[in-house]
């Protein structure tokens, strides 16, 4: 079931006004005061979160693929998950974090993670194992960046610090990353948040082998326009996907589950 907060559309001539430069900032501030009278409710959330945020990430596009981990581990899947968007976001490091513990959302804004992935030991995966978690590549502007891997007390953390590279404040540029994440088969379940405000977002789910019978995508994205869910079908082969014009407000996302196609595995 989808939240949707806004189906005007209308907001989408306000998030062109995303800070850009300082004279920018300074027309979103008087505009700001124009409205303050007339913009209610979930759409005032809305305006003040986009406008107000140190960046945003447009044309988010996430391609999700899932595939058995072998017979040696048979119980376990393998998801691969390709990123490309653009962004304004400062140039600096980039994190990526795989950890046994959940800490508050604050946390991971505080330290700057990229993405963040929390591994229930009690699965029998090693959190801070590169065979559990695994920064691929990554590019900024299709210029490919160096990747550093740290461990320690059980977590491990993926470093990219930007090199050859070159951004103007404000200014958007594009960014491509691959990551592989161990899971357990049985877990059914997969999600992808946004965590800053977030225009056009897209993302796509294969799987292949994984004794998977049934994937569903289920939204809670809080946006501007209705998400469009396409869901696969023996008439329909397509791969599942979700996608959303406009701006979303961080913590929307869309949760991944699916069913098993034997008892034996929906048992194990």
């Amino acid at each position: 079931m989808s939240t949707t907060l806004i189906t005007t559309g209308g907001l989408g001539i306000f998030g062109d006004f995303a800070a850009r430069t300082i004279a920018e900032a300074r027309v979103i501030e008087l505009l700001r005061k124009v409205l303050n009278a007339t913009i209610h409710g979930p759409f005032r959330a809305l305006f003040d979160q986009t406008t107000r945020a140190p960046f945003q990430r447009h044309d988010v596009r996430i391609d999700v693929t899932l595939t058995t981990a072998g017979e040696a581990n048979e119980d376990m899947i393998i998801a691969l998950v390709r990123s490309e968007l653009r962004t304004n976001a400062p140039l600096g490091e980039r994190l990526f974090l795989c950890s046994p513990k959940r800490y508050p959302r604050d946390y991971y804004h505080r330290h700057g993670f990229t993405e963040h992935w929390t591994i229930d030991p009690a699965r029998g995966i090693a959190a801070d194992d590169p065979d559990t978690f695994t920064v691929l590549d990554y590019s900024i502007n299709g210029v490919s960046q160096d990747i550093q891997r740290s461990a320690s007390k059980g977590e491990q953390i993926y470093t990219v610090t930007p090199r050859d590279v070159t951004a103007s404040p404000g200014e958007l540029y594009h960014e491509e990353y691959t990551y592989r994440v161990l899971m357990p088969r049985h877990g059914q379940s997969l999600y992808f948040t946004v965590d800053v405000p977030t225009r056009n977002f897209s993302l796509k789910v294969n799987h292949f082998d994984t004794g998977i019978s049934r994937l569903t995508l289920v939204d809670f994205f809080a946006s501007e326009t209705e998400p469009r869910i396409n869901a696969s079908s023996a008439t329909l082969p397509a791969p599942p996907s979700v996608s959303v014009d406009g701006w979303i407000m961080p913590t929307s996302g869309v949760v991944i589950t699916w069913n098993l196609n034997t008892p034996a595995l929906a048992k194990n």
